[in-house]
């Protein structure tokens, strides 16, 4: 139930250039559907970061350079970037980020 939660609340948000992340469900799920949109996939060995700090900054890089395709996508590589994120990294976390990787623009199912 909580993944799909964050799923809808990172779809919701997008559309809003006021939102801010309120946990790091809702950045595994933004670095992973970041890092499909930039078609900067990561290796397998890349899947579990060890920390949220670390999934952020791979995501992050990923998308250097990234031209967003639209103000949804602009919104989320700013969340992301103003994101802090808290110390807890479990499965849930690694679920998100594999449920973003999945993805390919949400918002337009």
């Amino acid at each position: 139930m909580v993944p799909v939660l964050a799923r809808m609340a990172v779809i919701i948000k997008a559309d809003h250039d006021t939102n801010v992340i309120t946990g790091n469900y809702e950045m595994a799920y933004i670095c992973g559907l970041l890092r499909r949109l930039s078609g900067k996939m990561p290796g397998e060995a890349s899947e579990n970061y060890g920390t949220p700090e670390a999934m952020q900054e791979a995501a992050l890089a990923a998308v250097e350079g990234y031209q967003p395709q639209d103000t949804r996508e602009e919104n989320l590589i700013r969340m992301l970037q103003a994101y802090k994120p808290e110390t807890m990294y479990d499965e849930q976390v690694q679920e998100l980020y594999r449920m973003g990787l999945e993805e390919t623009r949400p918002w337009q199912k």
